[in-house]
This record gives C-alpha cells, sequence and structure tokens, in this order.
C-alpha cells in the first residue's frame, strides 16, 4: 500500500476518518491516537504539539494498514499485539478474549483486599511479608489475572487453568513476558476428575456468562472476531459455569478462603444464590464502576 508520507496531524485527520464508519467521533479520535502512538512513540499530547512532524514512510504505512484493518472491525489489540492490564503488558491473538476493564476492575479490588488484610496481620505482629498464599484462576484466557495478582504478590503461589490450547499457549507466554511465577495446566473445569487445582485461599474466575440473546446488544468487532467459547453461554442455562465453579470451590476452596467471580449483570442474584450455603459466611454482589452488579465475592467459613 503506497502512500504520500503526510504530517501527523494529516494522518491523524485521515485515520480517525476511517474509524469513523465504526465509532463514534470520540472514540474513533482516540483510536486514531492510540495507532499513532504505537508506531511514532508520540503520546496524544505530542501528536497535538508536533502536528507537523513527519513520521518515516515505513511508520507512515503501518499507522495505516493498521488503520484500515481497525476500520472494519478487527479489534485494536488484535491489530497490535497486546493490551494493558494493571498496568502490565498482555499479549492477545485471535482465538484468546482480550482482557476487560471490568476484570481488571476485580483484579484491583483483590488486590487492594489482600494488601488491607496483610497490614492488618502486620499490625498484630503476624510478621507476614505479603500475601503467600495460593490463587487458583480458573477460566484463565491471556492469563492476565493470574499474572497480575503474582506480580502484586510474588510469594503467592499461583494457579491457571483453562481448556483451550491457545489460551494456554497465550498465557504461559504472557506469564514470561511479565516474569511472573504462574502455574499453568490445561483442565477442563467440566471432568469430573480435578487433580491440577490446588486447595486454594483464592479462586478466582471471569468464566464465560453472556447469553445468546445478548448478541444483538454487543458491537460487530465482538462478535466477528473474539472467540464465542470465551463469551457465550446458552439462553437457557445461564449459570452453567458458576454451577460448576460452586462444586469446585466446595472441594478446593480452604477455609476462610474467598471466592472472586466476574458476573452477568443480568443474573447477579440468580448467580449469588448458588454459593448462599453453609459453606460461606458471608455472600456480597458488588458493583462496577458504572454501578452495574458485576461482581460476587463469597468468604468461606474458617
Amino acid at each position: 500500500m503506497a502512500h504520500k508520507v503526510q504530517t501527523i496531524s494529516e494522518i491523524r485527520s485521515l485515520v480517525s476518518g476511517m474509524l469513523r464508519r465504526l465509532w463514534p467521533a470520540e472514540e474513533a479520535e482516540a483510536l486514531a491516537a492510540t495507532i499513532i502512538s504505537e508506531y511514532t512513540g508520540m503520546n496524544r499530547a505530542s501528536q497535538l504539539a508536533f502536528g507537523e512532524r513527519q513520521p518515516g514512510a515505513d511508520d507512515a504505512g503501518k499507522i495505516l494498514a493498521a488503520a484500515a484493518r481497525a476500520s472494519v472491525g478487527e479489534p485494536l489489540q488484535y491489530i497490535l499485539g497486546y493490551t494493558e492490564f494493571c498496568g502490565l503488558r498482555i499479549e492477545v491473538e485471535p482465538g484468546v478474549l482480550i482482557p476487560r476493564p471490568e476484570t481488571e476492575e476485580m483484579v484491583s479490588m483483590i488486590i487492594e483486599v489482600l494488601r488491607g488484610t496483610e497490614e492488618t496481620a502486620r499490625g498484630s505482629n503476624a510478621g507476614r511479608k505479603g500475601f503467600k498464599g495460593t490463587v487458583t484462576d480458573l477460566c484463565t484466557g491471556s492469563g492476565c489475572i493470574a499474572v497480575a495478582l503474582s506480580k502484586a504478590f510474588p510469594g503467592a503461589t499461583i494457579v491457571a487453568t483453562d481448556n483451550s490450547p491457545a489460551a494456554l499457549r497465550i498465557a504461559a507466554r504472557n506469564a514470561a513476558l511479565n516474569s511472573a511465577r504462574v502455574t499453568i495446566t490445561g483442565a477442563d473445569i467440566f471432568s469430573d476428575h480435578q487433580p491440577v487445582i490446588p486447595l486454594s485461599d483464592i479462586i478466582v474466575s471471569n468464566p464465560p456468562y453472556v447469553t445468546g440473546s445478548e448478541k444483538k446488544a454487543m458491537h460487530p468487532n465482538v462478535l466477528d472476531h473474539e472467540p464465542p467459547e470465551a463469551l457465550f453461554v446458552p439462553d437457557h442455562d445461564p449459570l452453567v459455569y458458576y454451577r460448576r465453579i460452586a462444586e469446585i470451590a466446595a472441594l478446593k476452596l480452604a477455609p476462610g478462603g474467598a471466592l472472586w467471580l466476574e458476573v452477568n449483570e443480568n443474573h447477579a442474584p440468580s448467580t449469588a444464590a448458588l454459593f448462599s450455603t453453609d459453606i460461606y459466611r458471608e455472600v456480597r454482589i458488588i458493583k462496577d464502576i458504572r454501578g452495574k452488579e458485576r461482581f460476587i465475592k463469597a468468604e468461606r467459613h474458617g
């Protein structure tokens, strides 16, 4: 694709116009700035301040090629090959779900709670230096949850499972890329045998939870590009993953441990009800930053 080298301002205008085929103007502008930054190293402020500069011909070509792919709906994360999650670079590719801000929000809450618990422990002369328990991440996908928790708590034992070969490969790559100590293993949570899941102080999961009937409200770049097996559950059985996770947690969550789940906002109460048994001393539905019932935390009796 041969293009005349243009100034940053001209390229930005051209790319934004291409992206407006699918995105509102403000989002198109933000995406354009991100693409230009990827190939020039200029952040959004620099692009505005030094718009008269010209990128090299190769960089200009890469910018326009990426914009062309994004303009027909391919997710930018797949185009660039990575996304940012909890300040970490997480690689993604087709066949692996792109990490969402809601998942990042849940991980941030887990980190905050565990750090608060450890501060309390140190204050009572327990002498512990950071959470050192065992965390199991079910349906790990890209490994973003496991990697972020490993980086936050390097003394912890982190286990991540998935049944997708593509996910396991990417999760292993992300652990290596971020120098995170994560044990990554293949496991089908619907199997009758779960030898790879250890007794855990924390079990966390962001399993598939979008029902088929909700597809019509989703953007085409998700429907056409992200793996449906990582997103969708049947309309007639929207809690299929959570029932199985409840069974696993009954066996593998240690006394005093906590279960953290990202859930479908339309099914949060019915999902929470799966865990409202004598096993748990508290089951909470937690709203996300947009006020949607997005997370469940269940604390097991000690």
